[in-house]
């Protein structure tokens, strides 16, 4: 592979919470675990043209068009996974980005979008780095999707996956999330979604400011967040960690 300029790409699902996260600290931290489904129907395909510089650059497209309202994000995104995938710092990327569902329909694009995008950037950092390979890949890229989007880190894994420290998975984490494996088979589920007049979305907050105005004003904050902390841990014979 010519490492001067090359392109990778990956498909990642999007996810719905069967547990939510109730806020986040700094760095996309958590305050609570959180378990959701993967959307197998319901993803984001990209893919990353890199070519070496003397700087890091990207730019950036949504179905092969430009997209400046989203650069904001990325902008964020990207100084905070600096640190972690130095590489990028020598590199100029075109991000190419497309869904298999509409955008703002209620499906949680973010978590798709940022996952296949931090698995494109892990595979890209895997070239130029021996610290990244197959034994802990997938964590890596659920790490970098985390800086994204919280519940990105729980679509580089499913069907079932937890986001968040908890005692009761020794291998739970904050940074990142974990399969967790079904002894049982789940029934297939058929999700329906209806997409609103546009004109009422102008009264509708975005998923992230309105879970955040409602973590913050709701008094039933405190005693939510305590209880998923407390769930009991579930019969050894039914769920393990893989």
């Amino acid at each position: 592979m010519n490492l001067n300029k090359s392109e990778v790409s990956w498909k990642s699902p999007s996810n719905i919470a069967l547990i939510k996260y109730w806020g986040k600290y700094d760095n996309q931290i958590p305050m609570n675990p959180s378990i959701s489904f993967t959307l197998d129907k319901c993803s984001t395909i990209t893919s990353v043209n890199f070519e070496k510089s003397n700087e890091f650059s990207y730019n950036f497209f949504f179905e092969n068009k430009s997209k400046p309202e989203f650069i904001p994000k990325l902008d964020v995104f990207f100084s905070r996974i600096n640190e972690h995938l130095p590489s990028l710092s020598k590199l100029k990327l075109t991000i190419n980005s497309s869904n298999s569902f509409p955008h703002s329909s209620g499906i949680a694009s973010s978590a798709s979008a940022f996952s296949s995008l931090a698995l494109c950037l892990t595979e890209i950092e895997s070239m130029f780095s021996d610290l990244i390979d197959n034994e802990n890949f997938f964590e890596k890229a659920s790490f970098i999707s985390r800086l994204g989007s919280g519940s990105a880190s729980r679509s580089v894994y499913g069907p079932l996956s937890c986001w968040g420290e908890t005692e009761l998975y020794e291998q739970s984490s904050d940074e990142y999330a974990r399969t967790v494996r079904l002894l049982h088979v789940v029934p297939k589920t058929t999700a329906l979604f209806c997409v609103r007049e546009r004109i009422f979305r102008m009264f509708v907050p975005r998923s992230t400011g309105g879970n955040r105005a409602h973590h913050d004003l709701s008094i039933l904050t405190p005693g939510r967040t305590g209880m998923v902390s407390e769930i009991p841990p579930p019969d050894d014979t039914q769920s393990e960690w893989t």
